[in-house]
């Protein structure tokens, strides 16, 4: 159930031991047809389906919209914090939650550039709230092994403005995107063995403005998206979610949302 939705009372009945999810997105170009809140979108879309696939028992705070995106600065439309700013943001949300007595968080991230920072908030969060528990995946990776094969382009075809997130916006926003102006982009690395996507890490990697990793703002293929992929995604997404949910905290099936 998201927080803002509820009133105090309904708020102070739930069961302390609820996940509360704290959803991190961005603000950023998408290429010339996506829109700039593309993972807010694919954010909301993920959080709207857990809701419902797990019957109120997680609490959804409001989606964390602004966040680590400097290296696409370069790029109209694109709005940013800086490291510190963000994490600073996100350890006042965790120290907020925890005041109302809830003791388990899990950080959602639908952002590349917020992955590291996020690992390194785990740290601290835990070491400064030793009655939180924290956990921190990002959907890509957590859905790893139910969505990488229906990428049809295979390695380096998903990045960003890609062909996963062209598929999501196409099944949940289609009138936003533009498809006549899609367009396949990105450079590969210098050094073949530090080539990544969202599913294939390098060997050693080195900080790009996303300029010098893509000509156009897209790495990937969205000429590859449809909205039929998209759902897909979504519903695989949203499964692999609750597992990891439900298995870190086994006791989370059998409690019950307020009435």
């Amino acid at each position: 159930m998201y927080w803002t939705q509820l009133r105090r009372g309904q708020i102070d009945a739930f069961d302390r031991r609820t996940p509360v999810i704290l959803p991190t997105a961005a603000v950023e170009q998408h290429g010339e047809h996506l829109p700039v809140g593309t993972d807010c979108m694919i954010s909301r879309a993920i959080t709207d389906r857990l809701d419902q696939a797990m019957d109120g028992k997680v609490l959804i705070m409001p989606i964390v919209q602004v966040t680590c995106s400097e290296h696409h600065m370069v790029w109209p439309g694109s709005l940013t914090l800086t490291h510190d700013t963000y994490s600073k943001i996100l350890m006042e949300y965790v120290d907020a939650i925890q005041r109302n007595g809830f003791t388990r968080v899990m950080i959602l991230n639908s952002h590349g550039g917020n992955q590291a920072v996020n690992a390194v908030l785990d740290q601290k969060i835990g070491q400064r709230y030793q009655n939180v528990e924290c956990l921190v995946g990002s959907w890509w990776n957590i859905a790893a092994a139910r969505i990488k094969s229906m990428s049809e382009g295979g390695f380096l075809s998903c990045g960003h403005a890609c062909e996963f997130e062209t598929s999501i916006i196409l099944a949940v926003e289609e009138a936003l995107v533009d498809m006549a102006r899609a367009e396949d982009g990105g450079n590969p690395q210098r050094v073949e063995s530090m080539n990544f996507d969202l599913f294939g890490g390098g060997v050693a990697s080195s900080y790009q403005d996303y300029n010098e990793a893509t000509h156009n703002g897209v790495f990937g293929r969205p000429s590859l998206a449809s909205a039929e992929k998209g759902e897909r995604l979504l519903a695989a997404s949203v499964q692999s979610i609750q597992e990891l949910i439900e298995s870190f905290w086994n006791d989370v099936k059998d409690l019950k949302a307020p009435a």
